[in-house]
């Protein structure tokens, strides 16, 4: 199975709030999706099938990421987030400042494991409804 830009994109495109994420997630799947990563610096998405991979802006805007990591800060970014206090691009920043390059959803694994510049976990938060 190869990826398809075009249906991946409709799929975030049909997510009319955080609250949508399992959804989301069940869409990724029946796409073949088995994880993606997102990178704060570059803003863009990083689709997995078991073969390739494809790259997507979608919604993405690049941020800096502090040089220095700090679990506490993405916990409480991840709880906003949550809670919705605020939106996609502020949860970037919110990532970036928290030193985390990159979060990976494991559409396998059900969870969401943000990293640090060393690529050490930092946090991981099950996926609920997937």
């Amino acid at each position: 199975m190869t990826l398809n830009y075009r249906d991946i994109e409709a799929a975030v495109n049909n997510e009319t709030d955080s609250g949508g994420f399992a959804k989301l997630m069940q869409d990724f799947k029946a796409l073949g999706v088995i994880r993606y990563d997102y990178l704060v610096a570059e803003g863009i998405y990083r689709y997995f099938d078991a073969n390739t991979h494809v790259d997507l802006p979608m919604n993405g805007v690049p941020k800096p990421v502090a040089t220095n990591s700090s679990a506490d800060k993405i916990k409480a970014a991840v709880r906003g987030a949550q809670a919705g206090e605020f939106d996609f691009e502020r949860f970037c920043e919110l990532a970036g400042e928290a030193g985390v390059p990159v979060w990976q959803s494991d559409l396998i694994a059900k969870t969401v494991t943000y990293y640090d510049n060393q690529h050490q976990t930092l946090l991981v938060e099950p996926i609920p409804g997937l």
